[in-house]
């Protein structure tokens, strides 16, 4: 059995509010927050790139489990903006931290990276110990110049992570199921020296089938009911689709996570942002289960089952 020891997150400190990007796209602040459901997000600004706020969130989770560095066994990095092909931030990120010596790997999966990471820290853990998962992102530098109103308004900046060591008790990974079809590999992609390109029509359409599907068949594995699930933390990524997903799960508005408004798309860092942020503002008592949902690049997706033991 695996469980989550620590959570983390991290933030730029700069907030850019629909006001201002309705003035630069020649948009509405209305027609921003009808088409994704986003207020305000994080733009990383000087000594915040993708490699410092993992830093911090990593730095963040390993506090709150009370582990060292040195105590780690393994990291992997869930990203879709590393600054160079390889080594990738995973390298950087154990040279900051100093816990030579471990593996540390990158999966360089945009959105669905953070639970990736995640997936693949649970399954490590029994040999490793303790596996950092992290998942961070800076995309708002890779937009383009002008920027297309459909990835402007969307994205924003910022880092999870999450300790991940073996045993039982706190919160408890009891199953993960991912999935992925290079069918539509060219849907959403970055080229090493290019924007990010996106064909948001089809990405919101696969989403809307995959996610939801990659949740019943990981609660039909376990024999849960979408009803008996607490709390949903999905991949933020465009409020519309985060309700459409509680609808085809016949579940609340109440019990899907959200901070996409506050915080924006933060890519593969916010699943393990969301949940960071759940659990700190959710009475979550023992025996409550949640649920883990990510879709992104590939396009890649998957599904989390967690339990709050006592």
């Amino acid at each position: 059995m695996a469980r989550v020891a620590g959570l983390g997150r991290a933030l730029p400190g700069r907030v850019v509010a629909n006001a201002e990007l309705a003035r630069s796209l020649g948009v509405t602040e209305e027609w921003i927050l009808g088409a994704c459901g986003i207020r305000e997000r994080r733009r990383s600004g000087p000594g915040e790139d993708v490699v410092e706020l993992a830093r911090r969130a990593a730095s963040s989770a390993l506090e709150a489990a009370g582990l060292p560095p040195s105590a780690l066994g393994a990291i992997v990095v869930g990203t879709g903006s590393a600054p160079r092909r390889f080594p990738g931030v995973s390298a950087e990120l154990q040279r900051l931290l100093g816990a030579p010596g471990i593996p540390a790997f990158d999966v360089p999966l945009a959105s669905a990276g953070g639970l990736f990471a995640l997936a693949l820290a649970v399954d490590l853990s029994p040999r490793y110990g303790n596996v950092l998962a992290v998942g961070a992102d800076v995309l708002s530098g890779a937009l383009g110049e002008p920027p297309p109103r459909e990835t402007a308004i969307l994205f924003g900046d910022g880092a999870g992570a999450a300790v991940v060591t073996r045993g039982a008790g706190g919160l408890e990974v009891l199953d993960v199921r991912l999935g992925g079809d290079g069918a539509f590999a060219d849907a959403l992609f970055r080229d090493a020296s290019g924007p990010l390109a996106m064909d948001g029509r089809t990405v919101i359409l696969q989403a809307s089938r995959k996610l939801p599907g990659a949740v019943r068949d990981l609660l039909d594995r376990n024999g849960v009911a979408p009803g008996d699930v607490d709390l949903y933390v999905l991949h933020q990524a465009n409020l519309n689709l985060l309700r459409a997903v509680g609808r085809s799960l016949g579940v609340p508005e109440s019990r899907v996570f959200v901070d996409l408004d506050r915080l924006g798309n933060t890519s593969a860092a916010s699943v393990l942002i969301a949940l960071s942020e759940a659990v700190e503002e959710r009475t979550l008592p023992a025996g409550s289960l949640l649920v883990l949902g990510a879709f992104g690049a590939g396009f890649s997706w998957g599904a989390a089952l967690l339990a709050v033991r006592g």
